[in-house]
């Protein structure tokens, strides 16, 4: 009995000891797989925002169209060649997500260059099974033309731009939890002791002795020109405006204003214009029109005799 009650003993440590393995085995299994992440493009072209050294992958359904623009260049009429631009697109549709790249281990931004993503496409072509079922072509010289021209059509139409959101420029403090990189295209800010701000802000002059300036002048007389415009001012002397009235004097002994000819003001006949009819011409017409009255009179009697 009591070696029965040991050896059950002993089978319940084990079982427990068994169990805890498996989780902390499994608990390591998730933490790795978790570690390695994925990001996943809307297209192969544009820009792609991730953490540092994630990879960047594109959906086979958005690679489609240009995979099937490419194999259409080799194409013959009706297939004769095996070259069938269609399956070749269902082919990279079914493929799902095709790692192109990664973004940058040490950088805020890079780029995943068109042959990256033709090499990749180029890869999983390759890897689909019979080259004739996928509709590369018949033999080997067909299906490396059609691969050509596939990898030239996707370098050609296909490139990613990536932005790191967690990137910290050496020698910066790491940035907090929670808080992310600037979003491209925002001015870097500038780290500098007791002032904060983007660099773009802008400070009022010290000085404004460099702008002319009225001094208060006394009430119920005329303000001179010096008072106006005081001797500090940058504006030349024969630049200053006088003060004055047109004919005389622009100011008295006693520093007044000269109004002596103020309302005295008389019209000036002017120039005749080029468009007005003088008398001469009115006689003109005068006398013709009465010319032209008295030969139609003799012209009508004539005719009535």
């Amino acid at each position: 009995m009591r070696n029965t009650g040991l050896t059950k003993t002993t089978r319940r440590a084990l079982t427990a000891t068994a169990i805890a393995a498996a989780i902390a085995g499994g608990s390591l299994l998730s933490a790795g797989t978790a570690s390695a992440s994925t990001v996943l493009s809307q297209a192969c072209t544009g820009t792609v925002i991730g953490a540092l050294s994630d990879s960047v992958a594109v959906q086979g359904k958005d690679l489609a169209d240009v995979v099937k623009a490419g194999a259409q260049e080799q194409e013959w009429f009706l297939h004769l060649n095996g070259v069938d631009p269609q399956k070749v697109a269902d082919t990279v549709s079914k493929a799902g997500a095709i790692t192109v790249g990664q973004i940058p281990a040490n950088a805020a931004s890079g780029a995943i260059a068109g042959d990256s993503i033709a090499t990749a496409v180029a890869t999983t072509l390759k890897n689909a099974g019979d080259p004739y079922a996928v509709g590369l072509g018949i033999g080997g010289d067909q299906q490396k033309k059609t691969l050509d021209a596939i990898t030239n059509k996707v370098t050609g139409n296909c490139g990613l731009t990536t932005y790191a959101n967690n990137y910290t420029q050496p020698g910066l403090p790491s940035s907090q939890p929670g808080t992310t990189a600037p979003a491209p295209g925002t001015p870097a800010t500038t780290t500098v002791p007791g002032i904060s701000g983007t660099g773009s802000a802008t400070a009022p002059p010290r000085n404004y002795g460099n702008i002319p300036a009225a001094v208060p002048g006394v009430a119920g007389a005329a303000v001179p020109p010096s008072a106006l415009y005081p001797s500090s001012a940058t504006l030349p002397d024969q630049a200053l405006p006088q003060v004055g009235v047109l004919g005389g004097q622009s100011t008295s002994a006693g520093g007044q204003a000269d109004v002596r000819n103020a309302g005295n003001a008389s019209a000036i006949g002017g120039e005749p214009a080029a468009g007005n009819v003088q008398l001469p011409m009115l006689l003109a017409v005068v006398a013709l029109a009465g010319v032209s009255a008295a030969l139609v009179r003799t012209w009508v009697l004539r005719k009535l005799s």
